[in-house]
This record gives C-alpha cells, sequence and structure tokens, in this order.
C-alpha cells in the first residue's frame, strides 16, 4: 500500500533538507528502524494516527515514548480517544501501520502534533512512506516544516 514517491514528492516540493533512506530489511517499528539504521530508539519518531471524538489527527512522539491518552485527551479537547485501527490508518493516510510518514499531504492535513520531548534531539528518523524507507530530518526542520502543536502527551 505505501507510497514511497508521495514522500519524495513533499520533500522535493517544499525544499525540505532531509534525506530518504533506503534498507534492505523491513523498518515498521521503532525496533526494526533502529536495528537497521543504527539510530537509537530515542533518535526515531513514530507517527501514530489517534481517532478524538471519531476526528482524526497525527501524533509524533519519540520511539521509546509512550502516549498517554489522558493528556491527548485534555490537549485536545475530546472525551473519547484512542489509536486508529490499522484498517483506519491505511483509510486515513494511504498508508498502513509501520509506513506513515508525517512528511506526507494526507498525514499535513490532518492536526498534528508533537511530543515536547522530541525538542531538541537534532537529527532523527521518521517514516519513510515504505517497509524499506525512513527520513532523515533534523527535529527543528521537522517543526518548522509541519508547524505541529507541541504539546507533552507521552510518558
Amino acid at each position: 500500500m505505501g507510497d514511497l514517491g508521495k514522500v519524495v514528492k513533499f520533500i522535493s516540493c517544499r525544499g525540505i533538507k532531509a534525506e530518504v533512506m533506503y534498507f534492505k530489511s523491513k523498518v515498521t517499528s521503532v525496533r526494526t528502524a533502529s536495528k537497521a539504521s543504527g539510530f537509537p530508539e530515542e533518535k526515531i519518531l513514530k507517527t501514530l494516527i489517534v481517532l478524538g471524538d471519531n476526528k482524526p489527527y497525527a501524533v509524533i512522539l519519540p520511539g521509546e515514548r509512550k502516549l498517554d491518552f489522558e493528556k491527548l485527551r485534555d490537549k485536545i479537547g475530546v472525551r473519547e480517544c484512542r489509536l486508529a485501527t490499522p484498517r483506519e490508518v491505511e483509510e486515513i493516510t494511504g498508508f498502513r501501520p509501520g509506513e506513515v510518514s508525517p512528511l506526507t499531504e494526507e498525514v499535513g492535513k490532518l492536526t498534528l502534533l508533537i511530543d515536547s520531548s522530541a525538542l531538541g534531539r537534532g537529527e532523527v528518523l521518521v517514516g519513510g512512506g515504505s517497509n524499506y524507507a525512513l527520513v532523515k530530518i533534523s527535529v527543528d526542520e521537522l517543526v518548522k516544516t509541519l508547524n505541529p502543536l507541541v504539546v507533552d502527551v507521552s510518558y
């Protein structure tokens, strides 16, 4: 389902300072991305798709952190909040879980949040739109490009 071309186009059309990295093995989890890339888990940012009162949101947080649903509910002002199912992730983003990149038009249309613990981490890896690709980008560049809400939503 993934479409690496969408990520490459998003990066090139906006002049984003980022590099697409390709791997021979799948990089669909923080653990496999860390192992294949040599980057520590805290330098891998995951993009989670959540539903808050049935509205989709994209939440970016460091690989070693967990999403705190209570904090998230408070920050976005909803009563119910949950992770999207794999099917919902595909319907919302066009990508399967593990392929989702914040650097796509589909994710860019959602309300984007980045956990405040991600700031100051320098160069990181984010999803690349494929089971076999990641994007190397600085957190500053990611924030400048996406203009997400910076919130504390993890533990």
